[in-house]
């Protein structure tokens, strides 16, 4: 299989065919993941405001050992793409705003067949929808900290969003 460049990520059905899992490690220091979530999330928060919301924030408020690798990736995304992330909770209705830019991303059968995925396969979407903002370029990023793997109905899930939707699912190991 030929390699292709991070540029290649997104939904140019036209120009790149489906890869299905694409996986990127990336790593952190042990002195920045002991900074999380006080002072660090705030931090952040306030360093990347089209990447975060304060609900991101509340979330790493009520759930402190969760979510580092998930903002630790979007970051990353951030960076080497000029992408924007929803992470996690974006199909839920709790979350309304984030709800609300999924909507903008994602045509409607779209967001029907991530459902339809979703209720087939019993899991959660994967932890972030990226997007370039004011294009209509986006996929999915499943984050894996130390410790952590997919389990098989993240796969075939994962196989489903990429065939289905056109999209890759890129696997973000964090290393720390």
């Amino acid at each position: 299989m030929r390699r292709r460049s991070a540029r290649a990520f997104g939904n140019f059905k036209e120009q790149v065919p489906t890869v299905r899992l694409i996986h990127t490690t990336i790593y952190c220091t042990k002195a920045i993941r002991d900074l999380w979530p006080n002072p660090l999330a705030s931090q952040w928060l306030q360093q990347y405001p089209d990447v975060f919301d304060k609900d991101d924030l509340r979330l790493t408020v009520k759930q402190p050992k969760n979510h580092f690798c998930e903002w630790f990736a979007a970051i990353h995304l951030f960076h080497r793409e000029g992408a924007y992330s929803l992470v996690e909770k974006y199909v839920y209705q709790n979350h309304p705003a984030k709800v609300a830019r999924m909507k903008t991303l994602l045509s409607e059968p779209e967001r029907k067949t991530l459902d339809g995925i979703r209720a087939a396969y019993a899991v959660q979407p994967p932890d972030l929808l990226v997007f370039v903002p004011n294009t209509r370029r986006y996929w999915f990023a499943e984050v894996k900290g130390p410790g952590d793997r997919l389990s098989d109905k993240q796969v075939r899930s994962h196989d489903a969003i990429a065939r289905e939707l056109g999209v890759p699912v890129e696997v973000i190991e964090v290393r720390i």
